[in-house]
């Protein structure tokens, strides 16, 4: 019975309506034009937009790659993998108070929004910026503003900020990594001259030199796996400065440095004290080797000052505004009217008698 209630006054309804269609559709033509006329009152936003590329490679992963390349020499020890998507870093970074706060100052945007504190004025502006990834794999930024130059002004800003922090970013990991560098080099360097002169002082007192192949087999196979042990050491001590210990690059580099622990255990002890000399000097030299090689890198990624940010489509100013949108409006002031036309017919005439 309540079915059958139901859809009769469903069509009682419907037929109320159809009645009085002229008024309904009057209602609704005349909602839709009051929406059009309030979207043309209403103040006008203008969007800039602009896309950007993400990095080839994350920032942390560049500035605190020590031995990386002369690692990754080895199949056997592996691919170190990436934290976090490189995208994913460029987004958090736009969208932090860091690069909002800059923004904020650049433009006095306090006064602009009329906003007595600072929190209100984050929360604003971030209202009114928009950073998306793109399916294709940029980003892209949008910043909204009822000055069509300000809102272009205001994207090519956020930019600038977010390309501002990624250099000195790296400038103060690279200034990290060369001060650990040099403490590195500095101590490989004394071992090293001291493995030379107890190498020396060996071949000077029992009068010999080191036989050719062993300096080509054993002590060569023996003296890389330690050399590559002991990088990885460094590149560890390198990324507990700025990762926790269950990051999975710490993860990865400890997972290595147990698979080169295991490869050591399996070479064949040397047998003379000689051997044991020319291992040691050669490990020591092929170490110093490398870590000025990474020392030299460190000190050229602290100096350069070269743009972090690919810009694809620059910021440029709005030709048109953004919103308020007249067709969104009046449709949506239609539907409305349309509906409170009808709710007022079914109010106003009395439905019939019911048995």
């Amino acid at each position: 019975m309540n079915a059958h209630d139901s859809a009769f006054d469903l069509r009682v309804l419907a037929h109320r309506v159809w009645t009085q269609r002229m008024r309904v559709l009057g209602a609704t033509v005349a909602a839709g034009l009051l929406g059009v006329a309030l979207a043309m009152v209403l103040p006008k936003w203008y969007r800039a937009t602009a896309v950007i590329l993400p990095p080839e490679e994350t920032d942390l992963t560049s500035n605190l790659g020590v031995m990386g390349r002369a690692l990754s020499k080895f199949p056997a020890l592996g691919e170190f993998g990436e934290y976090s998507t490189p995208a994913d870093i460029y987004k958090a970074i736009l969208n932090s108070r860091t690069v909002r706060n800059e923004v904020i100052d650049r433009f006095d945007l306090m006064k602009v929004y009329r906003m007595r504190s600072r929190e209100m004025t984050l929360r604003a502006l971030d209202k009114h910026t928009q950073v998306r990834l793109n399916p294709d794999g940029t980003i892209g930024v949008a910043v909204e503003d009822r000055d069509p130059k300000r809102a272009a002004e205001m994207t090519r800003a956020t930019l600038q900020a977010l390309d501002r922090y990624n250099i000195e970013k790296r400038a103060n990991q690279g200034r990290r990594t060369r001060q650990f560098l040099e403490r590195r080099v500095a101590e490989t360097d004394s071992t090293l001259r001291a493995a030379e002169q107890a190498l020396r002082r060996y071949q000077e007192t029992h009068r010999t030199v080191a036989p050719t192949s062993m300096n080509s087999s054993e002590v060569t196979a023996s003296a890389d796996l330690m050399a590559r042990k002991i990088a990885l050491g460094v590149r560890l001590g390198v990324l507990r400065g700025y990762l926790r210990e269950d990051n999975e690059q710490v993860v990865q580099v400890r997972r290595e440095l147990a698979e080169l622990e295991r490869q050591i255990g399996a070479l064949p002890a040397l047998q003379t004290e000689l051997a044991q000399l020319l291992r040691d000097a050669k490990l020591q030299e092929q170490l110093y080797l490398l870590l000025a090689s990474e020392l030299e890198d460190a000190r050229v990624k602290e100096l350069r000052d070269t743009p972090t940010v690919a810009v694809l489509d620059e910021p440029a100013v709005p030709e048109r505004h953004w919103r308020p949108r007249k067709l969104i409006f009046g449709g949506a002031a239609a539907v409305l009217g349309f509906v409170l036309a009808c709710v007022a017919i079914s109010l106003r005439e009395p439905s019939p008698a019911r048995d």
